[in-house]
């Protein structure tokens, strides 16, 4: 199970992220005298070092969380965030070490997106041409090393729909593609069927991917904006099926 630690200054303000990370099976470990201990000493307890993530309150100053992010020096710092903050606030944060931000009210499924995409995006290691052998969750992809990458389609068998609906969001490289976006040109004239067709791939594509190669989650969805690819996927079919021709968005 992989761990999560926020620190603050007042345990019950975390209530509902704690019980939101928890919903995702998440061994969450919400404390304030961890905190006070690096207030108190300035030094970071190798402890803290165990916990896949690390979660700053935002009961916790900004000019705190520089001190410690700048002291802990570890890519596995969020900053909970009452609103969306600026971009030159986001930035700033990166200077101290601290790669990202959720909103404390923030939805089941966007934390769920978030917290895989930034895993997805660790993972993905290249020395000398060769990937170095990721892992999801708690489940080493070398369970799955019958299927080898790079990633072609016709080790999966997809559909030329569902093709189609790769090669977009390929295109799209690190954005997402609104579902309108994603149907357009489609035969169907009622857009209802279409949208309807287009989720039910999206679960064809998932299902296809987990089984092929127990990658979760392949084509994301971003709630209000439509889908993404996710950034492990991505980089596999980069290694093969995209590696040496353009993307087409022709479905």
């Amino acid at each position: 199970m992989n761990r999560i630690l926020i620190l603050t200054k007042n345990i019950s303000v975390e209530s509902y992220l704690q019980e939101q990370l928890q919903k995702l099976n998440y061994e969450v470990l919400v404390s304030v005298s961890i905190w006070e201990n690096w207030e108190n000493s300035g030094r970071v307890d190798h402890f803290m070092k165990s916990f896949q993530w690390v979660f700053l309150s935002e009961t916790i100053s900004d000019t705190e969380a520089k001190a410690f992010g700048e002291q802990f020096s570890t890519d596995c710092l969020l900053r909970i965030v009452g609103e969306e903050p600026t971009e030159e606030a986001s930035s700033e944060w990166n200077n101290w070490h601290i790669f990202d931000w959720i909103l404390a009210s923030t939805s089941l499924e966007r934390l769920r997106e978030k917290l895989i995409h930034k895993t997805l995006l660790n993972q993905i290691e290249f020395s000398n041409g060769q990937m170095v052998q990721p892992f999801y969750g708690d489940q080493p992809l070398s369970d799955f090393k019958k299927k080898a990458f790079p990633l072609y389609f016709s080790d999966i068998h997809f559909t030329k729909l569902e093709k189609g609906i790769i090669n977009r969001l390929m295109a799209a490289e690190n954005l997402s593609l609104a579902r309108d976006e994603l149907c357009h040109g489609w035969r169907s004239k009622n857009q209802n069927s279409k949208l309807s067709q287009l989720s039910s791939s999206v679960a064809r594509i998932r299902k296809k991917v987990a089984e092929a190669y127990g990658i979760e989650d392949a084509v994301m969805t971003l709630w209000g904006e439509g889908y993404q690819l996710n950034a492990y996927f991505y980089q596999c079919l980069m290694k093969g099926e995209y590696r040496n021709y353009p993307k087409s968005i022709s479905i």
